[in-house]
């Protein structure tokens, strides 16, 4: 994709999409490819495993301060979500986990760990995606967050943590089983 491709399409000024191309690269979401254009991003087993490290580094913890300085109508906010069940499809999922979470990140009220966060963001709605729209990860769910509020900030944080370590254990199970991840076709957004 080109930049004036995209100002075209979406009927923006060169400017507005320069700045999203370049904030997507910041984000690897995107590689730029010089005087070509720019490319998504190949999702790795590299990054994956990568992701996941960050991911159990950072999210526990966010978890653990949003328990404490969580308000109620944060609370409520979550609570009025319905929790996907096991019928539920990927995009259902994804929408869930990433509502919950910019919830809670928002009550952690910590702009550092915020922004830290919304760098894993794209990573794993790409990753979720992928993985809860295959058929062998179907019994994969999300994380139930009216429950894991309710808890201690210790025992959310452990909850955050299981789960994590689940979701790691299940993605790369699913890779390392996967005959391509060129037959799973996802559309993206920009």
């Amino acid at each position: 994709m080109t930049e004036r491709a995209l100002a075209a399409k979406y009927e923006l000024g060169l400017a507005a999409v320069r700045g999203a191309l370049v904030r997507l690269t910041a984000d690897n979401l995107l590689t730029p490819i010089p005087r070509v254009g720019y490319q998504v991003a190949p999702i790795t087993l590299r990054g994956i495993i990568q992701f996941f490290e960050a991911w159990e580094i950072l999210g526990p913890p966010i978890l653990r301060l949003a328990v404490t300085r969580m308000t109620d109508e944060q609370r409520a906010e979550i609570a009025a979500l319905e929790v996907p069940g096991p019928t539920a499809s990927g995009e259902e999922m994804v929408v869930y986990a990433t509502k919950t979470w910019t919830v809670v990140v928002a009550a952690a009220d910590n702009v550092l760990l915020a922004d830290l966060y919304r760098r894993l963001a794209g990573d794993m709605q790409r990753i979720f995606t992928l993985v809860w729209r295959s058929e062998t990860l179907s019994a994969m769910q999300v994380l139930g967050m009216s429950s894991v509020l309710s808890a201690t900030p210790g025992e959310a944080e452990e909850l955050a943590l299981a789960f994590i370590r689940e979701s790691r254990a299940r993605v790369t199970e699913w890779l390392l089983t996967s005959t391509s991840l060129a037959s799973h076709s996802v559309d993206f957004q920009f």
